[in-house]
């Protein structure tokens, strides 16, 4: 009886532990490249060169260049900053800031 009761409980501690750490899905979607969440608000310039995006805590900007290829990303987060310039479709320089 005793070896009972410790099989279902143990399998009782594997089971919610297995629950608890199972990843929740989030609704996405792809904006220029970068994963945001659906809710994020997407601001695109009349002549399509500039793009923001906030998504929660983090604002996106990117600008493109007259053929459309993108030319700068800024991306500011919470702890971290990063900006990539890019020429013809290489990246050209790229700087991260992380703020502790």
């Amino acid at each position: 009886m005793i070896k009972v009761v410790r099989t279902l409980a143990v399998a009782a501690i594997v089971s919610v532990s297995l629950v608890s750490c199972r990843e929740e899905s989030k609704e996405t979607k792809t904006v220029e490249g970068i994963e945001v969440t659906e809710e994020a608000q997407v601001e695109v310039s009349e002549d399509g060169e500039k793009v923001e995006i906030q998504d929660g805590n983090t604002d996106i900007k990117i600008k493109k260049d007259e053929n459309g290829n993108i030319e700068k990303k800024k991306i500011d987060g919470e702890n971290k900053d990063v900006k990539i310039k890019m020429e013809d479709g290489n990246v050209e320089k790229k700087k991260v800031d992380i703020d502790n």
